[in-house]
């Protein structure tokens, strides 16, 4: 019996070619053999994004109510009449519990960095030394970054201290004011420093802050006030003072003119040639 040998070959050469697919395709096969996880994908983003919408939308809403409140304080708080000193207390002590209302409801806000603020101002007119000083405090270790209003909240921290009877941690946040190279408010602190000094008797250290506000801060609506008290403490030295500058002005001006008479004289030759 004969075998016969099965050839292959024209079925071989009938086979379809392999296609490739393209990125494209190969997505929308994906997509077709995976819809239930992709219409998941899908349904996930919208959730959050209108989660990150609503979230700024209630963002928003909370710092106007936040800002209103902080508006009707400081209405309260700056409501003193002077006739009537008991109500004026009170709308302090009414003003005080509306900015500790609004740091405990709206933390992070922007008015509660204005409401801390104003908080410790508050206390400091009731008398309230300490709980100032705890205000103040509070608000240099939250807003740290914020070195213009640290240096404010700094200078007010050294008063509160002082008032309360400490001398120290008062030079110590004074000091922290001089030191700090963005605080806008160093010729303030330099003359409060010369009057703390004037008020201990120390002439001597008093002149020497006035002398260095009136030097570093020409500007500055203190060194008026400044010049005033080194006339009244060491009028011997504002004296000397005054006549450096009256030398130094008339030098000044007989270098201008000697210029001014040589050309004269030149343009006087001239006309006689």
């Amino acid at each position: 019996m004969g075998y016969k040998i099965k050839d292959n070959s024209a079925k071989s050469a009938t086979a379809e070619p392999i296609v490739a697919l393209s990125s494209k395709e190969q997505f929308l096969f994906f997509v077709e053999g995976h819809r239930g996880l992709v219409w998941g994908g899908i349904l996930l983003v919208v959730v959050l994004i209108g989660g990150l919408v609503t979230f700024n939308w209630l963002s928003q809403q909370e710092q106007e109510v936040a800002w209103e409140l902080q508006g009707q304080a400081q209405q309260m708080y700056l409501d003193r009449p002077l006739d009537d000193v008991e109500k004026g207390k009170k709308n302090i002590q009414q003003a005080s519990g509306m900015f500790q209302d609004i740091l405990e409801q709206y933390p992070g806000t922007p008015s509660a960095k204005v409401s801390s603020f104003l908080l410790g101002n508050s206390l400091m007119e009731a008398e309230n030394y300490q709980g100032a000083i705890d205000a103040y405090t509070s608000l240099i270790q939250e807003y740290s970054q914020d070195h213009i209003l640290v240096g404010l909240v700094q200078q007010r921290l050294g008063l509160a201290h002082l008032l309360n009877g400490n001398r120290e941690a008062a030079m110590s946040a004074f000091d922290a004011v001089m030191e700090n190279p963005h605080a806008l408010n160093k010729d303030q602190v330099l003359f409060e420093l010369a009057k703390l000094a004037e008020s201990e008797e120390k002439t001597d250290d008093a002149v020497k802050r006035y002398k260095q506000l009136i030097q570093e801060f020409p500007l500055s609506p203190f060194s008026t006030e400044a010049n005033l008290r080194v006339q009244v403490l060491a009028p011997e030295e504002a004296q000397e003072s005054v006549e450096e500058e009256t030398s130094s002005g008339n030098k000044v001006e007989q270098e201008t003119s000697e210029p001014l008479s040589g050309e004269g004289d030149k343009n006087e030759v001239g006309q006689e040639d």
